[in-house]
């Protein structure tokens, strides 16, 4: 690679890596914003994981029923478009007085955060070659937990010094920098949309099914699923959860999510680092068996537990289980180019947001129901630790059924 084409892959990266980072801030505002803001909407800190859930159903329809748009408009127009509509859902949040602007914000944030990971993926494949994919893509994915530790530990920050409105401001703001930052990064790497193709609305149904009729990428779709319900799940609720069962107070809790967000910013890179030396399925399910068990420690949660406590398991669960996305999104993308091509890696990454977004989708509700109706996150967590057992089967047969494991 010569020099130039090596500052277009660092700048590739290091926009998708802000660009994501930024949108993720934005979808953490409400969860970590949820304890300071709840009592003056009237509205319970609980219910935090409904919210969430509609951000993923609306980023569910939206990641397919915008592909072509992105397609055609390119990836550096799709992304300042998707920063803007998030952007308003901030906007929106910030000048909430119940919960009509609340649902209205959580919505715009939904439809803006369908495309992101077809985009960064779209981008990534041009540049992720060889015994790099793995790290180059797992680079890519810490902006989840980037934009997670951030929001953990600048918004209360923001809220003690300025109050809540202004912290969800703050991410209207970050996000119109990025879309700002978009056009000039497009013209130095220049653009990729294609012209003549339909823009036609579509429904996520057929991506899915692809990927389900794809023995390589049923496996990994089911993976994406699971992870993605615990990884949302708990940046929806863990701060609410750490809240209502310990003595901490907002803040505290506000910095165990940061605490595990940046955890597992150090995971992500050390299992696609340690994924690119072979057998990046086995590392998925080993991350899903430490998921599995971190959860279900989780259930001794009480005011009893010091502070210390709280903060290792945090740590844990961010190294361990929080990391998987890397490793997972480049063996998507790995299996998509293998069947279809270039094309494939665009067509796969689509089918397997459907499952993550479904996941984003399941697991906040599921907590937030799990606690309304019972009283307790317990039945919730159990089914997730269900859910990572099931997966960590799944995915190494998976590689039994495609007959072999990728070995970069």
């Amino acid at each position: 690679m010569n020099e130039g084409a090596r500052q277009n892959a660092i700048l590739g990266v290091g926009f998708v890596l802000i660009y994501q980072t930024a949108v993720v801030a934005a979808v953490q505002t409400a969860p970590v914003l949820a304890p300071f803001a709840a009592l003056g909407l009237g509205l319970d800190a609980d219910l935090i994981g409904l919210f969430t859930a509609i951000i993923f159903a609306m980023a569910l329809v939206s990641s397919t029923g915008t592909a072509g748009v992105v397609a055609r408009w390119g990836s550096f127009r799709g992304a300042s478009a998707s920063l803007v509509v998030v952007a308003l859902g901030a906007l929106a949040l910030a000048l909430a007085q119940g919960p009509v602007l609340v649902l209205l914000g959580a919505v715009l944030i939904g439809v803006g955060y369908g495309p992101v990971n077809p985009i960064g993926s779209r981008l990534l494949n041009k540049i992720a070659v060889g015994r790099h994919r793995n790290l180059v893509f797992s680079f890519k994915q810490s902006s989840v937990a980037i934009g997670g530790a951030a929001a953990g530990f600048i918004l209360p920050v923001i809220v003690l010094v300025s109050g809540w409105r202004m912290a969800a401001l703050a991410t209207m703001a970050l996000a119109l920098a990025v879309a700002a930052l978009s056009p000039l990064v497009g013209k130095r790497l220049g653009q990729d949309g294609l012209a003549g193709v339909s823009i036609r609305f579509k429904l996520p149904f057929a991506p899915a099914r692809d990927v389900l009729a794809d023995p390589m990428q049923r496996g990994l779709a089911i993976g994406v699923f699971a992870f993605s319900m615990a990884q949302f799940g708990f940046m929806s609720v863990y701060i609410a959860m750490i809240w209502r069962e310990s003595n901490l107070p907002p803040e505290g809790a506000a910095a165990m999510l940061s605490l595990t967000m940046t955890a597992s910013i150090c995971g992500r890179l050390y299992w696609g680092w340690r994924a690119d030396r072979g057998r990046p399925r086995h590392v998925l399910s080993w991350l899903a068996w430490s998921g599995a068990a971190l959860l279900l420690l989780l259930l001794f949660l009480g005011p009893s537990w010091p502070w210390a406590a709280i903060a290792l398991v945090s740590v844990g669960l961010g190294f361990g289980p929080m990391g998987w996305s890397g490793v997972l999104l480049a063996e998507v993308a790995r299996a998509g180019e293998a069947r279809g091509g270039p094309g494939g890696v665009l067509t796969a990454t689509a089918g397997s947001m459907v499952f993550a977004y479904l996941g984003g989708l399941f697991g906040p509700a599921l907590l937030s129901i799990s606690v309304l109706l019972s009283g307790s996150y317990t039945p919730g967590i159990v089914c997730l630790a269900v859910a990572f057992a099931v997966c960590a089967v799944v995915v190494v047969r998976g590689t039994e059924t495609s007959g072999k494991e990728t070995n970069p």
